[in-house]
């Protein structure tokens, strides 16, 4: 296999090589986000909307040592529970939101950055590797049969499109799997942040 993938390289050239480091690099990049996603998990998700409710309930319940999430909503309750003005606390939790939103959201785009440069970059190696051909064949002359030579020169061309496509297509799957945790965390921060200054509703039903 390891012979398999320097006979790939050697016959792509220069271009497979650096698609094969943005797909290393892009790799890299979403195991790091799933990791990063671990504190978002489902179960802890549930337990920050298990905090609001014990608060809406007036029972008392620590994040403890929580994700940044968590946290903010346990300073968001202590905040209104000290009587802080809620337009205050409302913008504080704005600004502090956004900014655990944007940590969510990064390097989702360099996710999605691989799998729109991969194809592109394949057609590059492809041309290029269709224009040596062209340029081998008129160097030739034109004498005698040119149909194998021309065959096997586009053939390895056309390597480096098969190994774009071949990395863009899982990379478009990996981007859309980390844009919708990342829709589903920002959904439920906007849920939960907003039953804090709704919590009168739901004490008085």
């Amino acid at each position: 296999m390891f012979e398999n993938a320097l006979q790939l390289v050697a016959l792509g050239g220069p271009v497979v090589v650096a698609l094969l480091i943005l797909s290393v690099l892009g790799l890299t990049v979403f195991l790091f986000k799933l990791v990063q996603y671990l504190a978002y998990s489902r179960a802890r998700l549930r337990r920050a909307e298990r905090l609001v409710d014990a608060w809406i309930g007036g029972r008392e319940q620590s994040a403890g040592t929580g994700n940044p999430y968590e946290r903010l909503l346990e300073m968001a309750m202590r905040w209104l529970d000290q009587g802080v003005a809620p337009e205050r606390v409302r913008d504080e939790l704005t600004r502090q939101g956004q900014m655990i939103v944007a940590r969510v959201n990064s390097l989702n785009g360099f996710v999605e950055l691989v799998a729109y440069l991969a194809p592109l970059g394949g057609l590059l190696g492809t041309v290029l590797g269709m224009i040596d051909v062209f340029q081998g064949l008129a160097h030739a002359g034109g004498n005698g049969p040119q149909t194998g030579a021309l065959a096997g020169g586009i053939w390895e061309a056309l390597l480096t499109t098969v190994v774009g496509l071949c990395i863009a297509i899982p990379f478009s799957l990996m981007h859309a799997l980390l844009e919708a945790r990342a829709t589903r965390i920002r959904a439920h921060m906007e849920n939960q942040l907003s039953r804090l200054f709704t919590a009168d509703l739901y004490r008085a039903g």
